[in-house]
């Protein structure tokens, strides 16, 4: 075909030469080409494979690390350092979980849990994981929920602010002032707590002979107490600590007509035996007395 194009034979064979070399160079430069993306792919390949190993391994790891936190949440006795000094001399105060959960919330809470009746009972028994599970309880409203088996045992054993004697009352309010400050109240609400038990302590009628008194002191403040947390937030919140001597007079007034009025219920169940469920039974008189005694049988 070169020779039919008029090319000289001599130009013939270093023209074809010329056209192999130039193929050829774009060839190899075409395979090169090739051969650097099929490296390139396989270093790719290999750098995200080894990646992805690492990811792994990482997730891997964060996983361990999260069922260890899991593991030291759950378990935080297990865990937590124990400082190298003696056992104190003084008695400890700890709570029971459920009032300082209480209070930590900010919701009220009774004073029983404070006294050395309820201390004792929660020194006597270890806390247990299984406090911590859940248990289907009929609520004060009607309905039902599922609460802590802690809470369930609190309220088993719990007595009302008002039932508590003065000792009693005396040794819970201070203490739980202090839970108080340790779950951070505010200092306004906690100084509340503290002008109330104090203007409960300090009444003229803690020194009064009548048992009226006294009760209405403390039924006073189980009362007030209980209402003022309610009423947060609402247009009828109040200061706990200014007491209402009406509210004190009306509540004595209440105790002494249940009082009267449980006394009047009482009296009414004693009746006397009606006649007719009575027999009499003439026995054999004795040789000696002379006498005819009878013996009284009840139906």
């Amino acid at each position: 075909q070169l020779a039919d194009r008029g090319i000289d034979q001599l130009f013939i064979v270093p023209t074809l030469e010329d056209v192999w070399r130039d193929n050829n160079a774009e060839q190899q430069e075409s395979w090169d080409e090739r051969l650097r993306q099929e490296a390139h792919a396989i270093l790719e390949a290999e750098r995200l494979a080894a990646k992805e190993a690492v990811l792994r391994h990482q997730v891997v790891a964060d996983e361990l690390e999260l069922a260890k936190q899991e593991e030291r949440k759950k378990y935080k006795n297990k865990y937590l350092p124990i400082p190298n000094t003696a056992v104190p001399t003084e008695t400890i105060i700890i709570p029971s979980a459920y009032a300082m959960n209480k209070l930590h919330k900010g919701e009220y809470c009774e004073l029983y849990y404070f006294t050395n009746r309820d201390l004792a009972e929660d020194e006597s028994s270890l806390p247990s994981l299984d406090d911590d599970a859940l248990t289907l309880t009929k609520l004060e409203n009607g309905t039902h929920s599922f609460i802590t088996l802690s809470s369930t045992k609190a309220k088993a054993s719990l007595i009302k602010d008002e039932d508590l004697s003065w000792e009693e009352v005396g040794q819970a309010n201070f203490r739980m002032i202090n839970a108080m400050c340790q779950c951070e109240w505010a200092d306004a609400r906690v100084q509340m707590h503290i002008d109330l038990w104090l203007a409960i302590e300090t009444h003229e009628w803690c020194h009064d002979t009548s048992p009226f008194n006294k009760a209405a002191l403390l039924t006073y403040q189980a009362r007030v107490r209980r209402l003022w947390h309610r009423t947060i937030g609402l247009l009828a919140s109040f200061n706990l600590a200014i007491l209402n001597p009406s509210l004190l007079t009306k509540t004595r007034d209440e105790l002494v007509h249940n009082a009267s009025t449980a006394q009047i219920a009482l009296m009414q169940q004693v009746r006397p035996l009606p006649f007719s469920n009575i027999y009499f039974h003439l026995q054999s008189c004795s040789p000696q007395k002379k006498k005819f005694p009878f013996v009284v049988y009840l139906a």
